[in-house]
């Protein structure tokens, strides 16, 4: 998105594509941080309810409706700066084959694959969270000897759906590598726009169902 609001000169450059998508999972990193604060919040809201502590537990709902809404809105704006990015790209100049086969295109390729890893680790970390949360209350309802919302149960199936979009995350990320590999060997290389744009879809549907818990929509 800087490179459209300075009017940058733009080339079709190995390099500039993989900064971009770098850039792309990096908003997913923060979408999904941001829904996991949201989702925490809601868990302290639940020990504000059960010690009875009304001003902080409203406190901590809105807040976890704002990270919620913030987090939707930071995986949408990834989407469309990706889709921006990359078309304005494009329209720049073709480089040699010569400037793809070189070392710091290897490199680039490799950060880039670290980067899905990175965003694999955080939504399988977080699915487990979530996995675990309703372990959390059950606990707290036999301890506390009460009975809490039976919404917190349908957390079960959003965290395994969460591991799973972050195995998916790992096995395309490794495709993605090898593919990338195979283009920069020839002197050639464009981002799997079709890819990026599937998993971002993805993503977004995840991201959706952990704001509408959030919101306490579902």
């Amino acid at each position: 998105m800087l490179i459209l609001r300075n009017k940058l000169p733009s080339a079709r450059d190995a390099r500039i594509y993989m900064s971009v998508e770098r850039t792309y999972l990096g908003y997913v990193r923060l979408a999904l941080y941001t829904l996991s604060f949201g989702v925490f919040l809601r868990k302290l809201e639940t020990l504000a309810v059960i010690t009875q502590k009304i001003h902080a537990s409203v406190l901590l709902e809105w807040t976890a409706r704002a990270s919620g809404v913030v987090g939707l809105f930071m995986i949408i704006a990834g989407l469309i700066t990706f889709y921006l990015d990359i078309k304005y790209i494009e329209g720049g100049i073709p480089v040699h084959p010569k400037e793809v086969i070189d070392p710091r295109i290897y490199m680039a390729a490799e950060r880039t694959f670290l980067a899905w890893v990175r965003t694999a680790i955080a939504l399988i970390v977080f699915g487990f969270v979530i996995e675990k949360f309703e372990f959390f209350l059950l606990q707290l309802e036999k301890v506390f000897n009460i009975h809490l919302a039976e919404e917190h149960h349908r957390l079960v199936g959003i965290g395994i759906f969460v591991i799973v979009v972050g195995l998916l995350t790992l096995i395309l990320g490794m495709a993605n590598f090898h593919r990338t590999i195979q283009q920069v060997d020839r002197g050639f290389y464009r981002t799997h726009t079709w890819l990026y744009k599937a998993y971002g879809v993805v993503i977004f549907i995840a991201c959706l169902v952990l704001t509408f818990y959030v919101l306490k929509v579902i």
